[in-house]
């Protein structure tokens, strides 16, 4: 999880991370999106939903609410990107 002071040494050592690990997560994601492009739309979102579960579950496999915490956290990341990329694409 992000921590949510922005300034924290946790935040910043988190954020360092992704910057390094940017190219090979942008790699890592397209062969995903290569393997879930040959199911339906429902199914990419079933797809990915169970990925999710496991991955959460599997971080938090005695703590429901700490996997639940990590959840809705990548799902407020996620409507960043959402809404970074539209802004992006207005702008453009």
């Amino acid at each position: 999880m992000i921590p949510s002071d922005l300034n924290s040494p946790d935040y910043l050592d988190v954020k360092a991370t992704v910057e390094r690990e940017r190219p090979v997560i942008h790699r890592k994601v397209e062969k995903i999106i290569k393997l879930l492009s040959t199911l339906s739309d429902v199914s990419q979102k079933q797809a990915i939903c169970e990925l999710t579960a496991v991955w959460v579950s599997a971080i938090y496999p005695d703590d429901p609410k700490m996997a639940l915490s990590l959840s809705d956290a990548m799902r407020e990341q996620t409507d960043i990107y959402i809404t970074t990329a539209a802004q992006h694409r207005r702008q453009h």
